[in-house]
């Protein structure tokens, strides 16, 4: 009875250890087969934050090859997360949560744009009472431009249907063709566009900066993240350590062109991503790119969701993330 008992626990232990190797042997397999990674990003400030990984493409691991595309609508954008025709995302941080909710199977792993919206006119406006009775020009009506604009406006004793008019235009493009041309005095305007804007109409100037306006309403030492970066759960399971390395080169890439917005500039334009390399140098200081973990950003992301949330729940998915949303390495 002991030897057989002894025999089937000899079993049992060859079988687990047979299993446990083949599982390895199987898991350095696949980590060591070609990988080809496909990186999407929307036109602008979010495809600008890697342009340095768009022009030398670096290495992420043995093996591992990766293309960069930069897309110009956000529709194109969604649809391309549900087909699932891209591995890493940067997304304006209210859709990451909204296809979320939709289990399109992205995590967030950090956020890196952390506002771009600044009102610039020809008018002195030192105070928001200042903005009582004024016409300001704008996009994104019923989205989240509208959404962070009204939340600041409302915490600062403002009505935005009362006590000012808001007229909404349908691209960055035709607003700002709108405010060089002289028929509008205040426009509330996104970079890079911004830039391009001062540089033709001098008369006008930067009136009031967003992003430290919802500092100080949020309480958070920090701006609302504009747009973040998400990768998918295949290959956060897969190919643990690539998307190590992809979001440490991110940041390096980051801290690059923060460090060095002549030379960004000159890979935005030879690229041809829509703006010369003067403009793109010269926005790069209000684009507001910084790389901030997942986990770090927590708090700013939860908070700037649930304003949106108030705001309009349809921007968001109709509820809130939980916790499983942020990617933790």
């Amino acid at each position: 009875m002991k030897k057989t008992l002894s025999l089937m626990l000899s079993l049992i232990m060859a079988l687990v250890l047979t299993v446990g190797c083949t599982s390895t042997d199987e898991k350095a397999k696949k980590e060591n087969e070609p990988l080809d990674i496909k990186v999407v990003t929307p036109a602008g400030t979010p495809t600008l934050s890697m342009i340095k990984m768009f022009k030398e493409n670096p290495s992420i691991g043995d093996n591992v090859s990766v293309s960069y595309e930069s897309v110009k609508s956000t529709d194109l954008l969604s649809s391309k997360i549900l087909s699932k025709e891209g591995d890493i995302f940067i997304v304006p941080t209210n859709l990451a949560a909204n296809l979320y909710n939709k289990n399109s199977g992205y995590k967030i792993a950090a956020s890196t744009v952390w506002g771009t919206f600044y009102l610039v006119g020809n008018e002195e406006i030192s105070n928001w009472e200042d903005l009582k009775g004024k016409e300001i020009d704008m996009i994104g009506r019923g989205l989240t431009p509208d959404a962070i604009f009204r939340y600041l406006l409302t915490q600062n004793n403002i009505d935005p249907d009362k006590d000012l008019k808001l007229n909404y235009f349908g691209g960055a493009s035709e607003l700002a063709t709108n405010f060089i041309s002289g028929k509008s005095n205040l426009s509330l305007m996104p970079e890079p566009m911004l830039t391009k804007v001062l540089v033709k109409r001098t008369d006008s100037k930067v009136v009031m900066d967003l992003q430290e306006k919802w500092e100080k309403a949020a309480k958070l030492n920090t701006s609302y993240p504009q747009a973040s970066l998400i990768v998918s759960e295949e290959l956060i399971n897969n190919h643990s350590e690539v998307v190590k390395n992809f979001l440490s080169e991110y940041e390096k890439s980051i801290n690059w062109i923060n460090q060095n917005p002549s030379e960004a500039g000159k890979y935005y334009e030879e690229l041809d991503m829509g703006l010369n390399k003067v403009i793109v140098e010269k926005s790069i200081q209000r684009c507001n790119i910084d790389y901030v973990s997942a986990n770090d950003a927590k708090e700013a992301i939860d908070n700037y969701l649930n304003v949106l949330f108030e705001y309009n729940s349809k921007l968001v998915g109709g509820k809130l993330v939980d916790e499983d949303f942020y990617y933790t390495k």
